[in-house]
């Protein structure tokens, strides 16, 4: 995040529901920075001794806890001050001081990079569970797998 060159995901609900578990091996999500609505991806590495179902079944039981409750106010806190501190390391050089100055500008301007942290820190478990039940739809989600030795992925769209 913000070229700090990764980060860690290991106090996320994802990753303690799916790798903690030995359900799968990884568990990544990421978003691309733009003015606009964008994908947010989801990346998992399913465990030799899982299957694919066992991880979307994880997942879609994590999403309806986003759309039926309130996320704690404890766990959104830590999650900002995270970014806080990935957001202060990942931009403390020149170089990367110098991308996002430019990168921020392809698509809003600068402000938007220097506000990010404040802006992330307005956002309130209300707002959260209302964008879940909004946007976390299964008609809106698209579920790609591979699998290792053959030459196909295979596609789900899920619909109701």
């Amino acid at each position: 995040m913000f070229g700090s060159g990764g980060t860690s995901n290991k106090t996320s609900r994802l990753y303690q529901a799916l790798v903690e578990t030995e359900i799968a091996v990884s568990a990544h999500g990421n978003l691309q920075a733009t003015i606009d609505p964008y994908l947010y991806n989801l990346n998992f590495i399913v465990h030799p001794d899982r299957s694919p179902d066992d991880v979307i079944q994880v997942v879609n039981d994590q999403i309806s806890r986003l759309q039926d409750n309130f996320v704690h106010s404890a766990e959104l806190e830590r999650a900002v001050k995270q970014v806080r501190a990935l957001f202060a390391y990942g931009s403390e050089n020149i170089t990367n001081q110098a991308f996002w100055m430019g990168y921020s500008n392809i698509f809003a301007e600068y402000d938007w990079f220097t506000q990010y942290v404040d802006r992330l820190s307005q956002v309130t478990p209300e707002m959260i569970l209302a964008i879940a039940q909004k946007y976390l739809q299964p008609e809106s989600r698209v579920i790609g797998i591979y699998l290792p030795g053959s030459d196909q992925v295979t596609t789900i769209v899920e619909e109701e």
